[in-house]
């Protein structure tokens, strides 16, 4: 970090004697990036385009910059910038926009005739057939996925993440299937690399599951977690029953104000991993008076900052007034994003960690923890790929470590918010979810109605590994799953 820091001081000095130098620009930016402060990284992009309004170049990076820095709009406003000044590969450009638009603003349409665009320019460029199959795969379209995943193939046949992908959107019925067998040359071939590999293995163990082949399914999801275990730093119990003490310290009963209505009524939905969240979800937002507002990045992004400083320091600096300011700012960034107001859902499995700090800028936040039988969780987190933030998901121990302190977290939660928080459990939503549901319409202050029974007939997108499961009435082939894969847990 000190040598970061002197780079940091010299470029910055460098630059302010060569504003207009380029090179020095984008040196000064990436290392903003790798001190993971976007914003500045985006903040000296816009100053520099201030002064050379007709570079192209310059508009695109700008973008790109404004992109990671979460400013979505800006970012789509630069990219037509740089379209509109005739910019090289306008494909890429339009395939950019998609992207923003699917995933940052959450807007599936604008996402999809954007990579359109992308294809009447250049019907064969890769990146905009991928990225219209994951939206199409988002809006529960099985058919135009697959078919858009297809071309990929078509155009590149050793593009070996579309073949991953089929494999989320169909179901193998035996372990000599054609997807299998392809997947397993892939895997064994030398030039698939580590990243392709662990993609694989996962998407290996999905098929065999499916075809019931479940010691094979076993043998690659145990390949997929210890080849992706070699990616990512290893989780610490100690580490995380630290944060859990801190959380506990620093958020007491005393620590939160009375709430004061207002028209945005957020609902927190969070939870382990793999526990229902999505589901219940996608139930509560066929109600009319619910918008389903999905993995917000509000305060995952804020989270980023309280881990640079710790929470206690952060939190110690704030005044209520600063929190205020901080659920103001939050209230705008729904409000922008979903104008109806009224209840919106923010789903965000790992929030549970940040509960307190939500409460302190959100006063009248409400919360609903999922919860599901205790080894059908943790397989099921084993058996997809998270990131390097969830380490601990490549180790059954590992996994059931970490429930069982998110366990103590839920606790602690509940002796301070009281009604302000309530639990559902997945096993019993989906045998009988109409007995699960109506208490919390009451908890809500809703009438019960009975659309949201009939939620997989919504045409919504959604953007978590349950992408199919939302997309099927209930079924309860999830609950007691563990069953197939018992002999192998009991030798662990």
């Amino acid at each position: 970090m000190h040598v970061q820091n002197q780079q940091l001081m010299y470029l910055t000095e460098q630059l302010a004697k060569q504003p207009h130098n380029l090179g020095l620009l984008d040196q000064l930016a990436a290392l903003y990036l790798q001190l993971k402060q976007p914003e500045q990284a985006s903040d000296i992009y816009l100053r520099y385009i201030a002064e050379h309004k007709t570079h192209a170049g310059a508009q695109f990076n700008c973008a790109y910059y404004a992109r990671l820095a979460g400013r979505y709009e800006q970012a789509i406003d630069y990219y037509r910038r740089a379209l509109a000044l005739g910019i090289d590969g306008a494909e890429e450009v339009y395939a950019n926009i998609g992207v923003i638009y699917n995933e940052g603003l959450l807007d599936n349409d604008h996402a999809q005739e954007a990579f359109k665009q992308a294809l009447t320019i250049n019907p064969n460029y890769v990146p905009a057939l991928y990225n219209l199959a994951n939206s199409y795969e988002q809006d529960g379209d099985k058919a135009n996925a697959a078919h858009y995943f297809n071309r990929v193939i078509e155009q590149e046949p050793n593009f070996v993440m579309a073949y991953v992908r089929l494999a989320d959107v169909y179901t193998a019925d035996t372990a000599d299937d054609a997807l299998i067998l392809k997947l397993m040359a892939f895997f064994k071939a030398a030039a698939c690399s580590l990243d392709e590999q662990i993609d694989i293995a996962y998407a290996l163990g999905k098929l065999f599951d499916d075809c019931g082949s479940y010691d094979q399914a076993w043998h690659y999801y145990c390949e997929a977690n210890n080849l992706n275990a070699r990616t990512m730093p290893a989780w610490s119990r100690n580490e995380q029953l630290r944060l859990l003490n801190e959380i506990k310290q620093t958020f007491s009963a005393e620590s939160f104000t009375a709430a004061e209505s207002g028209n945005l009524q957020p609902v927190f939905i969070c939870g382990m991993y793999r526990s229902g969240s999505t589901l219940l979800e996608q139930m509560l937002g066929a109600h009319d008076a619910i918008t389903n507002g999905g993995e917000l990045e509000y305060f995952p992004r804020l989270w980023q900052s309280v881990e640079r400083e710790g929470l206690s320091a952060y939190c110690s600096k704030m005044s209520e007034e600063d929190f205020k300011t901080l659920g103001e700012d939050y209230t705008r960034f729904v409000e922008t994003r979903f104008e109806n107001g009224g209840i919106v859902t923010d789903k965000r499995p790992d929030n549970i960690w940040r509960l307190g700090l939500i409460k302190r800028a959100v006063p009248n936040a409400k919360f609903i923890v999922t919860q599901r039988q205790l080894l059908d969780n943790c397989l099921s987190v084993y058996f997809t790929r998270l990131n390097a933030s969830m380490n601990y998901a490549n180790s059954i121990q590992d996994i059931l470590d970490f429930l069982e302190l998110e366990q103590q977290l839920l606790a602690h939660w509940q002796s301070i918010f009281g009604d302000d928080l309530i639990v559902v459990d997945y096993d019993k939503l989906v045998r009988d979810p109409e007995a699960t549901l109506r208490p919390v319409f009451e908890w809500l202050g809703l009438p019960w109605q009975s659309d949201c029974l009939t939620f997989h007939q919504r045409h919504n997108s959604v953007r978590t590994a349950s992408v199919w499961q939302v997309r099927q009435p209930l079924y309860q082939r999830s609950s007691g799953r563990f069953k197939n894969y018992e002999r192998f847990l009991s030798s662990r």
